[in-house]
């Protein structure tokens, strides 16, 4: 929309489960990637629930968000019941798109549901395609929901950039000490691999991934230097081992980020994992990619038009 002259405003009305109003870091995020302060908002849903108080305070949040834009994306909260949700919609005169994380399972019934919040509802979003089940959405999931009436304005498939993180929360998550190039510590890793482990050469090995952290013992040299060559963006040294001069010169030369954890090669690994399932959607690389699946895999001119918008 902003491409085409339009001006669009993000709001969160109410705090994600468990967190505080001060404390929900998609509103970081909203000011990092958008330009967007959070003022007055989101707020803490008492235990009495969606009042007219809380109400009143969102809706006053809102018309602040609102002035000037010509659409406002209004994230909505599990917190949430489906009535709860169709009053909320129609206090701050809301369209509802619901967006569905997608499972092999997932069926027609559970969209059926959302019939609950009445004229508000405008359709539905698939998110997360797993790799080859593409087929199996478009012959069954999409043709049930199109029996039952159900509006799906497109599927949008898994993508590794969105599940990625930086390297400065990755060292921040490992306690990692840089000894080389931590002014590329905003750079996104996307994959993860682990040097030494495999009979392949190096080189080779290496190779299959592009945008990864290699997590390597620091006294293996015979390993840091093939993955220095093969579009790394960082190397984990594990065990506190120090990398050898030579092995730093060609990291500087490369661009590569090196860091000293003091945990070993399998322990750090771990670590990763438990950091790379709980990766947030906080990097304007991960923002620039999810407009593209949008643009790609999205009715973006039906959606619009329903709202009464041209692309």
């Amino acid at each position: 929309m902003e491409q085409g002259g339009r001006k669009a405003a993000v709001f969160k009305p109410v705090a994600g489960e468990g967190l505080g109003a001060d404390s929900d870091p998609d509103v970081q995020s909203f000011h990092k990637l958008l330009d967007q302060r959070a003022e007055g908002w989101p707020i803490d849903l008492p235990e009495t629930g969606l009042t007219a108080k809380p109400l009143g305070e969102i809706r006053a949040a809102f018309d602040r968000v609102s002035e000037g834009a010509d659409l406002v994306l209004v994230e909505g909260s599990c917190a949430l019941s489906l009535e709860q949700t169709g009053q909320l919609a129609d206090s701050l005169d809301a369209k509802v798109l619901v967006v569905f994380r997608y499972r092999p399972d997932l069926s027609a019934s559970e969209f059926k549901r959302w019939k609950a919040v009445g004229n508000s509802l405008l359709g539905f979003v698939i998110n997360g395609l797993s790799l080859y089940r593409g087929t199996e959405a478009r012959t069954t999931l999409l043709p049930s929901l199109e029996s039952e009436g159900l509006v799906c304005f497109g599927v949008i498939p898994e993508d590794r950039r969105l599940l990625g993180v930086s390297i400065r929360q990755l060292a921040k998550h490992l306690d990692g000490r840089f000894v080389a190039c931590e002014e590329k510590a905003d750079t996104l890793v996307e994959h993860l691999m682990v040097g030494g482990m495999g009979m392949d050469p190096g080189e080779l090995y290496f190779g299959e991934r592009s945008d990864k952290a290699v997590i390597v013992r620091g006294d293996r040299p015979d390993v840091q230097m093939p993955a220095l060559n093969s579009l790394t963006s960082c190397m984990v040294l594990t065990k506190g081992i120090e990398p050898i001069e030579y092995v730093k010169y060609e990291a500087e030369q490369e661009e590569v980020s090196l860091m000293v954890v003091q945990t070993d090669t399998l322990d750090t690994m771990e670590a990763l994992n438990s950091l790379m399932a709980s990766a947030r959607f906080d990097h304007a690389l991960k923002l620039s990619r999810y407009i593209e699946l949008l643009e790609q895999n999205l009715d973006l001119p039906g959606l619009f038009g329903e709202l009464g918008l041209e692309e």
